[in-house]
């Protein structure tokens, strides 16, 4: 495996994610406030769920078809390309969008694209990495996502006034970075049709559906705090919403630099993917339990860097055994694509869970750091029931 494809993948991912956290996290919930202040929070969850649901049916439909694709260029590199093209076209419209109708149909557009470009590149790890060199790109990859959401958030939050600037911005960074992954990392994947299985018997796989429960458990537990976390802090300190978001910006500042600092001990240190996944789950759970005994600042940053540290090698090493564990490397794009919801849905269910559980409690906040640390041990269990890891060609 060379360099050139760990720091490319490295900068794609960074490039990809950092729209995600300026237009999802920033741009796009702006926008919405500028065209209609009354009724921003229903029509920003109407646009958020709706482009969740049309991702569900995207993102396995384009790892599945650039499982089939035969071209000179390769299998992934003309869906890599070709998403972030149009990606970078729909940003640029969606920049100069003002009405509630043209920015909603902007993201619905956006999202589905960019995932045109994530699932192919998501098999790239399947295709060229081998089975010892796993976590270390997985690594790679991890970094790029942590750091480009927070970038991106970051970058939007400062030209949130000029959101066709950043728009612009972000559009040329992502065509720059996927079209240097492509021509820096040649194509010349060429699976065998007869290596092929059908979907429904990859997936009566025990491993793999594991692996997927798993994953869907523990980001399930992770989202039910972050997604509330500026509330938390509100409850716990008494801030406004103002001050609280400094501090929020302070933990999940905290947050990345610890996961990234996981992601690199696990570039270096994982060899068995299990344990490790294991172990990273069940520190997470207990991170998760430290705001519960510390419910104040000091608690939530002490959960910020053990929890961010865990979520960091959990990274490296559960993306290397979702690799592992496929089950027909000629359908890698369709089944990582499938494993991608894993992280998808619970992304989407989160604030739901949460919400009900918020009304049932009487708005205690407190409640989701127990059941978070359920989830994430509900993973641990069902992780540590997974085999080795098969070595394939």
């Amino acid at each position: 495996m060379h360099n050139r494809l760990l720091w490319s993948l490295l900068l794609t991912a960074l490039a990809l994610n950092a729209v995600y956290g300026a237009v999802a996290g920033v741009l796009v919930p702006a926008q919405i406030a500028r065209a209609d202040a009354a009724n921003k929070d229903v029509i920003l969850g109407i646009v958020l769920t709706g482009s969740s649901l049309l991702t569900l049916v995207v993102h396995p439909v384009a790892g599945a078809a650039s499982d089939r694709t035969r071209t000179r260029w390769g299998r992934r590199a003309p869906w890599i390309v070709g998403g972030a093209i149009t990606s970078a076209a729909a940003m640029v419209t969606l920049g100069s969008a003002e009405a509630v109708w043209a920015v909603a149909l902007g993201w619905l557009v956006l999202q589905p694209l960019l995932n045109v470009l994530e699932a192919p590149l998501d098999a790239v790890l399947a295709d060229r990495v081998e089975l010892g060199q796993r976590p270390r790109a997985a690594a790679f990859f991890g970094m790029g996502a942590a750091g480009g959401v927070a970038v991106g958030a970051a970058v939007a939050g400062l030209g949130v006034s000029e959101p066709d600037i950043i728009y612009t911005a972000l559009a040329v960074a992502l065509l720059v970075a996927s079209l240097v992954f492509v021509v820096a990392n040649p194509d010349r994947s060429e699976a065998s049709w007869a290596g092929r299985m059908p979907a429904r018997r990859a997936w009566a796989a025990p491993d793999l559906r594991r692996v997927f429960v798993a994953r869907f458990a523990l980001v399930l537990g992770h989202q039910l705090v972050m997604g509330y976390l500026l509330y938390i802090v509100m409850d716990f300190t008494g801030e406004s919403v103002d001050a609280a978001g400094r501090t929020v910006t302070l933990i999940i500042a905290v947050h990345i630099v610890s996961l990234v600092g996981g992601s690199v001990a696990g570039a270096l240190w994982i060899h068995r993917r299990v344990p490790w996944v294991v172990t990273a789950s069940a520190v997470l759970a207990v991170a998760l339990l430290i705001p519960l005994a510390a419910p104040n600042v000091a608690g939530l940053l002490a959960f910020a860097v053990v929890g961010g540290a865990a979520r960091g090698v959990y990274l490296a090493a559960d993306l290397a055994l979702m690799i592992d564990v496929l089950p027909s490397h000629g359908d890698s794009g369709r089944d990582l694509g499938m494993l991608g919801l894993a992280t998808i849905i619970p992304q989407a269910l989160a604030p739901a869970v949460a919400g009900l559980v918020l009304v049932l409690s009487s708005g205690c906040y407190l409640v989701l750091f127990p059941l978070a640390a359920f989830a994430a041990l509900t993973s641990t269990a069902v992780i540590a029931r997974v085999g080795s890891p098969v070595r394939r060609p």
